[in-house]
C-alpha cells in the first residue's frame, strides 16, 4: 500500500512545504505552533467553533485529499491521545463555576476524543467507516493498522491521521513521562493510504506497522522480530528515526544498527504523544524531495513511553530487499 498524500501542521514550517525535511533545524525552546491561513480550508463559521486540534486536523485532511484528488475516502481514521483538551478544560470550568441547575453540554460533546474524526466526516459529508484510536503514545500506530486492514479488505483510499494539542493545566507532559527535559509541543499529521500508487504520487510504500505494550526493559527482540517478519536485517535499514525518554532506547538501537543514521526526530517535532505521525511525514518528505537521499528503507521507532513500542517501516522502489535464511 502506498502513501499518496501527506500533510502536517506543527511547530515547524511543514504545512504545504514540500521538501521541508531537508531544511529543518533543531526546534528552539520555547516554540509556537505555526498556524496556516485556515480560511483556505475551513469556512469562517465552522472555524469559529473549532479548537486548535480540530482546526489542524481539518486543514490537514482537506489538504491531503486535494493533493491526491480523492473527494471521499473509504474510511476516516484518527489517532489522538488527549483529544480536545481545550474543550475539556472549558467544560470543567463551567462545572466549577456553575450557579444554576443546568449547563450547556456543548463543550463536553466537543471534548470527546472521537470529535476530531466525527467532525471531519461531517465536514466532508462522508458516510463511510469512521474510527478514533486512543492508545496513549501508540494511538497513531493503531490508526495506521486499522487503515491497513481497510485496504486489505478492499478499500481504495483511506484517510489516516493523528492530532494532539497542548494544554498546560491538564496536560502535564513532563510529569506523565517522568522527565523534566521534554519540549512539549503539539501538531497534526494526516495521510492518504492507497491500495495502488497513482501516476502523480511518489512511490513511497507503507510496508508494515507494529504496536507493542508492556515490552519490558529491552526493545531489541521486538525490533528484530519486526524486521524478520518483513524479510529484512538491520544492515538493510538505511535510516532509523526514533523517540525515547531514556538513554536505553538510543543505546539499544545503536547496538542493533551499526551502519544507518540514527536520528531522534523529536529535536524537530518536540514531544507530544502522536508525534510518530510527524516522523512519518518527515520520512516521506525525505524520500520524495527534489534531492532525495540514497536511502530506501526507513524505520520509525516510537519508544516515547518506555513500556510502549511503535514501529513503522516505509520504503521506496530502490530499497534494498533480501530473503532471510
Amino acid at each position: 500500500m502506498y502513501i499518496t498524500a501527506a500533510s502536517t501542521i506543527s511547530h515547524q514550517p511543514t504545512f504545504r512545504n514540500k521538501g521541508f525535511a531537508a531544511g529543518l533545524t533543531v526546534l528552539a525552546r520555547p516554540s509556537a505552533l505555526l498556524h496556516p491561513d485556515y480560511k483556505s480550508f475551513i469556512p469562517a463559521m465552522n472555524r469559529r467553533r473549532m479548537s486548535d486540534v480540530l482546526a489542524m486536523a481539518m486543514a490537514c485532511s482537506v489538504d491531503c485529499l486535494e493533493q491526491c484528488g480523492v473527494a471521499q475516502p473509504d474510511a476516516i481514521l484518527v489517532g489522538t491521545s488527549m483529544g480536545s483538551n481545550f474543550f475539556t478544560k472549558t467544560f470543567l470550568d463551567k462545572i466549577a463555576n456553575a450557579s444554576g441547575p443546568m449547563i450547556s453540554p456543548t463543550a463536553f460533546i466537543l471534548s470527546t476524543h472521537n470529535t476530531i474524526a466525527g467532525q471531519i466526516s461531517l465536514f466532508l459529508e462522508n458516510p463511510n467507516y469512521n474510527m478514533t484510536h486512543t492508545q496513549n503514545s501508540l494511538s497513531f500506530e493503531q490508526a495506521l493498522l486499522d487503515g491497513m486492514f481497510c485496504l486489505q479488505n478492499g478499500d481504495h483510499h483511506v484517510l489516516v491521521g493523528a492530532a494532539d494539542e497542548s494544554e498546560d493545566v491538564l496536560y502535564n507532559l513532563n510529569a506523565r513521562l517522568k522527565t523534566m527535559d521534554a519540549h512539549a509541543t503539539c501538531g497534526a499529521s494526516f495521510f492518504v493510504l492507497s491500495a495502488e500508487k497513482s501516476a502523480a504520487s511518489p512511490p513511497v510504500r507503507l510496508v508494515d506497522v507494529g504496536s507493542f505494550g508492556l515490552i519490558g526493559d529491552d526493545l531489541s527482540p521486538y525490533v528484530l522480530e519486526f524486521l524478520q517478519v518483513n524479510q529484512l536485517t538491520p544492515d538493510q535499514i538505511d535510516l532509523v528515526l526514533y523517540a525515547g525518554t531514556k538513554p536505553a532506547t538510543e543505546n539499544a538501537l545503536r547496538r542493533m544498527f551499526a551502519g544507518p543514521v540514527l536520528l531522534d526526530y523529536q529535536v524537530f517535532s518536540g514531544v507530544y504523544y502522536t508525534n510518530p505521525a510527524f516522523a512519518l511525514h518527515y520520512a516521506v518528505d525525505l524520500l520524495t524531495g527534489e534531492r532525495p537521499p540514497p536511502v530506501g528503507n526507513i524505520l520509525i521507532c516510537n519508544n516515547l513511553i518506555p513500556e510502549n513500542l511503535g514501529l513503522l517501516l516505509i520504503d521506496t522502489e530502490n530499497a534494498r530487499h533480501g530473503t532471510l535464511d
